[in-house]
């Protein structure tokens, strides 16, 4: 028996177990007629654009160098755009009028940066800032200003007089009775007792920065997961930034790729190059400079491919390596010279454009209650709430069971590396979305799989859209709690579509119930993945992600191992980290290529064999025999 086929093998005491997964597939399409295919709301792309935007973070101040910039960029196909571009205020016209002749997107600095998070301080767009913002929309370009990182500011830095004290400067004596919120009230006030009141607050604060900028928020979240809030709180983009010293990217992922689909609108990534008390830019290591700087500084090349590829492959609109007009070329003007990080990420960006990433395949949709505030930077839920079992069985859910591997590639020193925390292996894939209880059956009945977690409000109207989803064919997963909180009429509806399931320990049936912590037993999501994703991934620990493409499906697959970095010092690799991985295709196809190194692979009863050099992503796109 094969690696793969060992790992593929259920145990003989799942057979009743896939018995019931089958019978409760039967309402799909895909399983009446043996073909899977891809249901998922198709994700946007930046008004007026038809490709992935890569963008150059910073933007020269000179419309000359500008101009010099930009030709550059398009000779040697670094990109286009800017994340940030100039800074949204009058005096940026001359640079904001070029970049609307030129099409190019532009992700503007708030007037007054520094205080850009600051409610109620002096970063406002005026009358005259506006006139000058709106000659990109005569031109139909894109354009927004981002609220960068502002769930961290709320609950990290408004009780940091440090902080407070650079912002304000000569007036932080005077101002700071207006401001600075104590530490412990983790940026509210008055200290909320409820979610209802830590909603309104961070809403409050939301929405007055939404204003401030007329409507033109691209919002930037990092350590917290408020991806969800910001769509539905009215911004333009849901940004995320990732890389610095982040954790739980892949969850963050499947939130803002969730908000996305759910609110209609494009999600976009920034990967952050500081790590540490590191950061990358152009040069040799300094190491006595505070950060430590050099190309070899911050994380390592090796993780921002994988962040990049990985991004745009997820479904981002936007990609933007941070700090990247720093690091990207040898000097800080003309003549413009790339350097071994520039040259990559010109050879990154044009992978991108040259290749169809197609839709994410995310069959298991997640739903969380409105209020969930779901913090796990923070430790407590909206960064203050003590954490309830509910909000505990998410995190188990989300860190734990789908987006970390317990099982990874053994190499020396692996259990201190400092970067093996950012990407994790997936036992199911990248399978599912994160949405909140807002979201309609419209919504919900394109994906197959739909599973309550965390203690979720069933009220009437949403109980309603759940009979609709269901009746549509989704089969909704829940605990005993949950069906008890459905009202009596609205429960025996749902429960005569065939397609609620109320789990216990063993995932069917029966009397255990789960302990508070899971959300879905183990073994429900192996069938579920076995019965919805159109590849099984056998072989070595990888992370993978499946999308569906014009031409076939399409199978990322990501080695996270093997590559020991530190900030401060340049990245080691480690050969013997290489993953071995076997691929079975549910279905017949005409070729299997693999895109980063062209090559054709041969299919040996039915199963693909590929090599994934540490540190490295491969994709395999299988065709369809007949054409779509």
């Amino acid at each position: 028996m094969t690696m793969a086929s060992r790992r593929w093998k259920a145990a003989a005491g799942r057979t009743v177990l896939r018995a019931c997964l089958t019978v409760w597939m039967a309402g799909f399409a895909w399983a009446e007629s043996g073909e899977i295919f891809n249901s998922m709301p198709s994700l946007r792309l930046l008004p007026g654009e038809d490709q992935v935007v890569f963008t150059l973070y910073g933007c020269p101040s000179d419309p000359e160098v500008l101009r010099s910039l930009v030709a550059f960029m398009n000779e040697s196909g670094l990109g286009r755009g800017f994340d940030p571009g100039p800074t949204a205020v009058a005096a940026s016209e001359p640079l904001i009028a070029y970049l609307a002749e030129i099409g190019w997107p532009a992700i503007f600095y708030p007037p007054d940066g520094g205080r850009m998070q600051v409610k109620g301080g002096t970063s406002v767009v005026g009358e005259d800032d506006e006139k000058t913002l709106r000659l990109m929309d005569r031109t139909g370009t894109f354009s927004a200003i981002q609220l960068g990182e502002w769930g961290y500011h709320f609950h990290q830095l408004q009780g940091d007089t440090g902080w407070w004290r650079a912002v304000l400067g000569g007036d932080f004596d005077e101002q700071q009775k207006d401001f600075v919120i104590p530490r412990e009230n983790r940026g509210f006030l008055p200290l909320p007792q409820t979610r209802e009141e830590c909603y309104r607050q961070l809403r409050e604060y939301f929405y007055w920065h939404r204003q401030a900028k007329r409507g033109r928020i691209i919002s930037v979240t990092g350590h917290s997961h408020y991806e969800a809030y910001a769509a539905e709180w009215g911004a333009d983009v849901i940004g995320l930034e990732i890389g610095e010293n982040i954790r739980f990217t892949q969850s963050k992922f499947a939130f803002a790729r969730g908000a996305a689909r759910q609110w209609n609108i494009p999600w976009t990534v920034q990967v952050s190059p500081w790590f540490g008390n590191s950061v990358t830019t152009r040069g040799e290591l300094q190491h006595g400079s505070s950060p430590v700087t050099g190309l070899d500084a911050g994380h390592s090349l090796s993780l921002y491919r994988r962040m990049w590829l990985h991004a745009w492959f997820a479904g981002a609109a936007m990609i933007t390596p941070e700090n990247s007009i720093n690091y990207f070329f040898v000097d800080d003007g003309p003549p413009w010279e790339l350097t071994s990080h520039g040259r990559e990420a010109a050879r990154i960006n044009q992978f991108m454009q040259g290749h169809d990433r197609g839709n994410p395949h995310t069959p298991l949709l997640i739903i969380l209650d409105h209020l969930a505030g779901y913090a796990p930077f923070h430790g407590k839920t909206w960064g203050v709430l003590e954490k309830t079992a509910g909000d505990r069985q998410i995190h188990h859910l989300l860190e734990r069971r789908l987006f970390f591997g317990e099982q990874r590639i053994a190499y020396p020193d692996m259990d201190r590396n400092p970067e093996a925390d950012y990407l994790h292996p997936t036992p199911y894939g990248e399978i599912c979305d994160v949405m909140l209880n807002t979201v309609t059956a419209q919504t919900m009945t394109r994906y197959p799989f739909i599973l309550l977690a965390g203690e979720v409000s069933l009220s009437r109207f949403f109980s309603l859209e759940l009979c609709r989803a269901a009746a549509h064919g989704s089969m909704i997963l829940m605990n005993q709690a949950h069906a008890r909180s459905i009202p009596d009429d609205l429960l025996t509806r749902l429960t005569a579509t065939g397609n609620l399931r109320i789990m216990d320990a063993s995932g069917v049936s029966g009397a255990q119930p789960m302990p508070d912590t899971e959300a879905i037993p183990a073994s429900v999501l192996e069938e579920i993945a076995a019965t919805t994703m159109p590849v099984r991934i056998g072989g070595d620990p990888v992370q993978y992600q499946i999308n569906r493409n014009r031409a076939g499906w399409v199978v990322e697959l990501i080695n996270n191992d093997g590559v020991f970095k530190e900030g401060k010092n340049p990245a080691v690799v480690w050969p013997e980290a290489t993953a071995s991985v076997e691929l079975a295709p549910a279905f017949d196809f005409s070729s299997a290529t693999e895109w980063m190194t062209g090559q054709v692979l041969e299919p040996r009863n039915s199963i693909i064999s590929i090599d994934i050099p540490p540190g490295e992503i491969r994709f395999v796109e299988f065709r369809d025999p007949r054409p779509r």
